[in-house]
């Protein structure tokens, strides 16, 4: 392997690492202000958030970490976001919440078209001088009347201003701050928006987390409509019809909770997303205030009413995509710099761990040592060759084994292990001529096989000299790696535990970072293996070469000085 085998060996690996770079058109760029983007798969069928059939709009969230997207490159308050979609066009969204030291983002998307059949590619643009464009209001229908979060005042995001009445305490909770309850109720005043005509379709939605299995009312308007907790049991009552839940509501869990009154006079409870109980009972009128957590000890976070009937679908497929489940797959992320950007790669790099890089830095040592092997070592193989078979033509070509042309011939080749072996025949002769005449006897030519084996025993030896950091590197080399996966995946899953948001979405950038560890490994053992391999059958070529030399030279010199 001479120097040109290892530089392409190199190109190649660098080819390979290349690949995985994402380059995109000029034109598929949405704004040059901003340099980084992320790709976001949206899957809303059975493979995803579970819906059923085509939805017009459908407001989901994107909870953003470290392991998703670059903070250090974000806004302190996100207004360098935006959001495309599927054609390519800015969609709506707001910043429900951000904190950069942290790494924690909570962003509402206006998802458009979603169809079960297929899937769909967002985008969100980050990272540049720009103001924000954000727009609550445009996230959400026309149909909804309400959509309370407590992370800025506990304000109604749509464009009918509900706002809650008064100060509400709040807390780090289920998205951003919670309202954070010890009995006294919120409440949103009476507006047009919110009044609801006798049988009047409507969908209350909403988030609950609470402190123990007591009683309390969650949601209650008037007599008209009630939603409460009886010992851990979620009940609901419109006009003169109850549902029982049959699914409870843990304490010290999120839980979702959705109440559907259908124009049929159909009345659906929902818990977690899934359907809990029914029950037939005309939606009254609903004009009076909204109150929530009325003597509920816990925390509520968004709240949400609409003027129309969800589909069981469309509440599982909220109760999924609101808690980070099912509808959206973070993919590449992509740098605009110039013309290129970064991928796949660069995603898995942004999220190794200190200890994962502490490895990867031990297996880059150990690939510098191996190339630096196997380039001094390669090198002196191909020399070695190169003149042994300058001298072999010559010592072919010889008359007299002790002539001046073959000795001119070994001077001028020293590397040769083939001189080297010459030379020291001819250093055995000399010291035994006698005026001007060599006889060998048998204890003599014993001598001189003695001492050529010893030279070839220390040709194989510098032959030999450092190969042991190649065969390191292949054993080794995987091992390391090997350590620095298993570490890197027992500190994403405490992190993970610690976080206590189990989804492939946290899941998957940790556990592909710390497999870098284990690329690594193979990247120093791969090449070290080849070289090594190619080498030693360079040496083995060589070794048997010089003894079959000194064989012929022993013979040789013996037939000619023998006694």
């Amino acid at each position: 392997m001479n120097r040109k085998h290892i530089l392409g060996l190199l190109a190649a690996f660098s080819a390979f690492l290349s690949v995985h770079d994402v380059r995109a058109a000029d034109g598929d760029w949405f704004d040059d202000k901003l340099k980084i983007r992320k790709e976001i798969v949206v899957n809303p069928g059975a493979k995803g958030a579970g819906l059923d059939a085509a939805v017009p709009t459908f407001p989901f969230v994107l909870r953003l970490s470290e392991q998703t997207v670059a903070f250090d490159d974000l806004k302190d308050d996100g207004s360098d976001i935006r959001v495309t979609g599927p054609d390519g066009k800015r969609v709506e969204h707001y910043v429900e919440s951000i904190d950069r030291k942290a790494g924690l983002a909570i962003v509402w998307v206006r998802g458009t078209s979603l169809d079960p059949k297929s899937s769909q590619t967002y985008h969100l643009y980050y990272g540049g001088d720009a103001k924000s464009v954000a727009n609550p209001a445009g996230v959400f229908d026309g149909s909804e009347l309400l959509a309370l979060d407590f992370s800025n005042d506990a304000k109604d995001r749509t464009r009918n201003g509900n706002d809650a009445v008064g100060a509400v305490p709040t807390a780090p909770g289920f998205a951003g701050q919670s309202a954070n309850l010890s009995g006294a109720p919120i409440r949103i005043a009476a507006s047009t928006s919110l009044a609801g005509q006798p049988g009047a379709p409507f969908t209350l939605m909403m988030w609950i987390k609470p402190a123990q299995a007591g009683n309390a009312v969650l949601a209650r308007r008037g007599g008209g409509l009630t939603l409460s907790l009886a010992g851990g049991q979620v009940v609901a009552q419109i006009g003169g019809a109850q549902v029982v839940g049959s699914i409870p509501a843990v304490p010290g869990g999120w839980t979702h909770l959705a109440l559907v009154g259908r124009a049929d006079g159909r009345v659906d409870l929902y818990v977690g997303g899934k359907p809990a109980g029914t029950a037939q009972g005309a939606t009254p009128a609903l004009t009076d205030d909204l109150i929530l957590g009325e003597g509920f000890t816990g925390q509520i976070d968004n709240v949400r009413y609409a003027a129309a009937e969800r589909s069981a679908a469309y509440i599982g497929a909220v109760a999924q995509s609101d808690n980070g489940r099912g509808l959206v797959t973070y993919g590449a992320e992509a740098t605009r710099s110039g013309k290129f950007e970064l991928g796949y790669f660069m995603t898995v790099i942004t999220n190794v761990t200190l200890e994962g890089w502490v490895v990867i830095g031990l297996c880059a040592i150990m690939l510098a040592l191996a190339i630096w092997v196997m380039i001094t070592k390669s090198s002196l193989v191909s020399r070695i060759e190169k003149q042994n078979q300058a001298f072999e033509d010559a010592y072919a070509d010889a008359s007299a084994v002790d002539g001046q042309p073959l000795r001119s011939e070994a001077n001028r080749n020293p590397v040769s292990t083939l001189s080297q072996i010459y030379a020291a025949g001819l250093h055995e002769v000399e010291l035994r001529a006698k005026g001007g005449q060599t006889r060998f006897t048998s204890a003599s030519i014993e001598a001189l096989k003695a001492r050529i084996d010893g030279v070839l025993t220390n040709q194989a030896y510098r032959l030999s000299d450092k190969m042991v950091l190649l065969t390191l590197a292949v054993s080794g080399g995987p091992f390391l790696g090997l350590l620095g996966t298993v570490i890197g995946v027992m500190i994403t899953f405490a992190a993970i535990a610690a976080e206590g948001n189990v989804n492939v979405n946290s899941i998957a950038p940790g556990v592909a970072a710390a497999l870098l560890a284990t690329a690594a490994g193979l990247l120093v053992a791969i090449p070290a293996l080849f070289g090594y391999n190619i080498i030693l059958t360079r040496i083995k070529r060589i070794n048997a070469a010089s003894r079959s030399f000194a064989d012929t030279l022993v013979a040789r010199l013996a037939e000619q000085y023998g006694a």
